[in-house]
């Protein structure tokens, strides 16, 4: 079950996330805590019954004597293996459900986000970050945090035995090991830099391969397949090569452990047997010291492992956080934002709307009546498609510019709003799923035979009949069995089935022959003529009954009217109007 935890939205420390769910699983910290405490001193007493045994040994005491002393370390080791399990069963467990919790938040996070972040930010990042960066952050949480815990009680349990045993020799340990808290920041400094580049480089692969493959029809048209698998194989050299980096760097840290350990070990092996020849520590003494000394060993190594997982932890974490510190531009406004019924009447005061410096719209005033058929012309680039998304409020909007039912667009809910809208965007966008799922994607609760009748109203059942599994048809993804003109008439249907009080259909009727469109019109006409209805499209067809006609050019409103009224001004509407009437003259030819 996912925990909901209320996040800050403005830009924090870079651990809060991680103490923020740390904090919820503190009962499991807790346990695992003790676990380790009790794994590693009950583990450690092992060799202290050493020392006894061999002092036994040189006392020629009976083996009966013995016996109980081997049998007391064998249950020193069972219990430290139970232990042991518990550790893992708690933190690990735990770091798990920190990561599912963290993927929840993340994916939750970037479907707040406005359009104008993807805009911006390649999928194949996104993907990396949610994956990669991911599992880093829960083994530095879960692993991570098991280990350097390992590690300070192995130290704390190990080194209080050696002074106990011989304050001298532990003096020895100790003076090789001032250097390796130097050595250890210097290579972790170096591993978080080149898993920062790793991480970009992982991104960057992703992205790479998830453009071809989302445009492999493209690749293939344009015989490219050699080029763009050349492209990947540049790519992945790089990527492999900050790894082999990062191992040339592992490889270097690794066995500075591994030098200092032996040193340490003819270190002790040299003093100690001075020790034992003058008298002054037993044999056994001598032995568990050792024991102890290789005790030591496993923490260093750990924590070469544990800097190296800690580095490419809050490498990832940085990345994360900058998508969970990312505002979403377009959010309800503080205090009580309106949640009235959707009535239809939209009015444009002098609307002006840029993106990225660009002016796309300019000086917009429009007023729409409800149930008004509105339609909306103009040349590839003059802003229509950006007129469509501003009624979603998919993009932001200077107050007092938008008024819907006389209530400031930034004054409405955004939930409510958009649930009272139906959008059908230009490029439409199906879900693998099936047909009937994609229709209801705005309302899950609604009936068959609402679905089959949105279907019927955008003329798309006459298509579904053929298919085998009719509205149980299952499409690949993003809709691709269909056909450029099913998808439109798919995405009509599920923009008409949250019976919408508004409704937007941008262009999505240019892959539909005219007969069929027609159909869907008239059809509209019929069952939502009490609708206000906004109809943005490149054909004059499409928009000659409207009740208003709109023609954009370079975000400017530059003419408007019914059919008739524009085609007696004789400007630029009726220029397009009778080119086109002319181009389907030809073809008739």
């Amino acid at each position: 079950m996912a925990v909901t935890i209320s996040k800050k939205q403005n830009a924090g420390g870079r651990f809060d996330v991680v103490k923020k769910y740390l904090k919820y699983y503190k009962g499991y910290l807790v346990v695992g805590s003790l676990a380790i405490v009790m794994a590693n001193t009950l583990l450690l007493i092992i060799p202290y019954y050493t020392k006894l045994v061999f002092d036994l040994l040189e006392k020629k005491a009976p083996s009966r004597e013995i016996l109980i002393y081997v049998l007391v370390m064998i249950g020193l080791a069972v219990l430290s293996g139970i232990f042991r399990f518990a550790t893992r069963r708690t933190i690990v467990w735990m770091s798990r459900h920190f990561e599912y919790n963290l993927r929840g938040e993340l994916v939750a996070h970037l479907l707040k986000l406005s359009p104008s972040f993807y805009d911006r930010t390649r999928t194949g990042d996104i993907m990396a970050r949610a994956t990669n960066d991911l599992e880093a952050v829960r083994m530095m949480v879960g692993p991570g945090v098991m280990y350097i815990s390992n590690t300070i009680v192995s130290l704390l349990v190990a080194l209080g035995f050696m002074i106990y045993l011989s304050p001298r020799l532990t003096l020895y340990s100790l003076l090789p090991l001032l250097i390796f808290p130097y050595a250890v920041n210097k290579l972790g400094n170096l591993v978080h830099r080149k898993f920062i580049k790793i991480q970009e480089q992982f991104s960057q692969l992703t992205a790479t391969a998830q453009e071809n493959l989302g445009g492999i029809k493209v690749v293939k048209a344009y015989v490219q397949e050699e080029a763009e698998i050349d492209n990947f194989a540049r790519e992945s050299r790089k990527y492999s090569g900050f790894n082999l980096d990062m191992a040339r760097l592992q490889g270097t840290l690794f066995p500075l452990i591994y030098f200092l350990a032996s040193t340490l070990n003819l270190l002790i092996l040299y003093f100690g047997a001075r020790e034992v020849w003058d008298g002054n520590i037993e044999l056994g003494t001598m032995v568990a010291f050792f024991a102890y000394l290789h005790g030591l060993f496993w923490p260093m190594f750990a924590m070469g492992w544990v800097v190296s997982l800690y580095q490419r932890g809050t490498a990832s974490l940085d990345r994360i956080n900058s998508i969970l510190y990312t505002e979403p531009v377009i959010k309800n406004n503080t205090g009580h934002p309106y949640k009235g019924t959707l009535k239809g009447k939209i009015e444009f005061r002098n609307l002006k709307f840029a993106y990225d410096g660009n002016t796309v719209l300019d000086g917009i005033n429009l007023l729409v009546r409800p149930g008004q058929t509105v339609g909306i012309v103009g040349m590839t680039g003059s802003g229509k498609s950006t007129l469509a998304r501003l009624l979603a409020r998919l993009y932001p909007v200077e107050n007092g510019r938008l008024f819907i039912d006389d209530v400031d667009i930034n004054d409405w809910d955004l939930a409510s709003l958009r649930r009272q809208l139906g959008v059908a965007p230009q490029e439409p966008f199906l879900f693998s799923d099936t047909i009937a799922d994609n229709i209801r994607f705005g309302d899950e609760r609604v009936s068959d035979e609402a679905v089959r009748a949105a279907g019927h109203i955008a003329a798309l059942d006459k298509d579904v009949v053929e298919f085998p599994a009719g509205y149980e048809t299952v499409v690949g993804e993003r809709g691709i069995t269909l056909s450029g003109g099913q998808k439109q008439r798919a995405a009509i249907a599920r923009a008409l089935l949250v019976k919408p009080a508004v409704l937007v259909l941008d262009d999505v009727t240019s892959a539909v022959d005219t007969e069929t469109e027609n159909e869907i019109y008239d059809r509209l006409n019929e069952n939502y003529r009490h609708c206000t209805r906004f109809i943005i499209s490149h054909r004059i067809s499409s928009v000659k009954e409207a009740d208003l006609i709109v023609y954009l050019e370079d975000g400017r409103i530059v003419e408007q009217g019914n059919h008739d009224e524009l085609m007696k001004r004789d400007g630029r509407y009726a220029e397009l109007y009778n080119s086109q009437l002319l181009e389907m003259e030809i073809e008739k030819l």
